[in-house]
């Protein structure tokens, strides 16, 4: 039986920092005349400098690194638009929309000192190229704002698909990547996390299949269980039903995230239990989740 998810707290990528975004509103919002006018011509010469290889120019049209990217994210950024890059965007349907938390934003034109401070997306069909293929593929570029300038993100996640399809091979797959995952076991846990293996996702090699044995230490029975996989940044908290019989054990696996994005790296994790309950009515806790409790 697998446990079942009950909170999951989502981490933003170095990339996406500039601007977090909760939701996309459905009313159709514009840019003022001069500002969509300034960020079609910025956008061009950003796909521009992208298509003939100037990456210098490349870089400085990411941002700032005070902004949106760390010095070494934005050289792993444009090492990756190297190796793939978008030459183009057909935009002949025009289709620029805005997320904000901002919710009673209301349709229409947005006022400069608001448009000034969202992210706005452009969509179209992008024109993808690598040394070996070129292909078209609906995608997004996420413009924004900073000092009275326009900046670029790019579509990310079609890059990424792309990259791991190219740079993952089946060693890849196959290697246990046990040291991806840190298992503590303090003393004063009931259970203990075994057997641990780690491998990735076929279909989507940003995720990790964890598989574990969890041990009953103690000659009581165990009806429910909490257990928790997350580092500095987030968290998946992760609890069910179960029944291990004294000194007994049960084969579990779990679903990870090992990276949001191919440039931010590997996220070390913790396994823990955070919480077990008895079938005689007591009930142990981890100090960390008696601590969340007292504050």
């Amino acid at each position: 039986m697998r446990i079942t998810r009950l909170l999951l707290f989502g981490v933003l990528s170095v990339g996406h920092a500039a601007a977090q975004i909760v939701g996309c509103l459905p009313e159709p919002h514009t840019l003022p005349d001069d500002l969509r006018s300034t960020l079609d011509v910025r956008l061009a010469t950003f796909l521009t400098a992208e298509a003939q290889g100037h990456w210098d120019d490349v870089e400085q049209l990411l941002g700032s690194k005070d902004v949106v990217y760390a010095s070494s994210y934005r050289r792993c950024l444009v090492s990756r638009m190297q190796e793939l890059r978008m030459v183009s965007i057909d935009l002949s349907t025009p289709d620029l929309y805005t997320c904000t938390t901002k919710m009673d934003l209301p349709a229409g034109t947005v006022d400069r000192v608001t448009a000034e401070r969202l992210s706005w997306y452009v969509r179209g069909t992008g024109r993808f190229q690598t040394s070996s293929e070129a292909w078209l593929e609906e995608t997004q570029v996420r413009a924004y704002r900073n000092q009275g300038q326009w900046y670029f993100v790019p579509p990310q996640r079609a890059m990424q698909d792309k990259w791991e399809k190219v740079h993952y091979t089946e060693a890849d797959f196959v290697r246990d990547r046990r040291d991806e995952i840190d298992i503590p076991n303090p003393p004063s846990s009931p259970i203990e996390i075994t057997d641990v293996h780690v491998h990735m996702n076929r279909q989507f090699p940003s995720l990790r299949g964890v598989k574990f044995m969890l041990r009953n230490k103690t000659s009581k029975k165990v009806v429910v269980l909490s257990l928790r996989i997350g580092d500095e940044t987030g968290e998946t908290d992760l609890a069910g039903p179960y029944e291990i019989e004294p000194k007994g054990q049960i084969a579990e696996e779990e679903d990870t995230t090992a990276y949001a994005d191919f440039c931010e790296g590997i996220r070390k994790q913790a396994m823990t239990i955070e919480e077990v309950d008895f079938a005689d009515g007591s009930k142990w806790e981890s100090k960390r989740r008696a601590n969340q409790k007292d504050n």
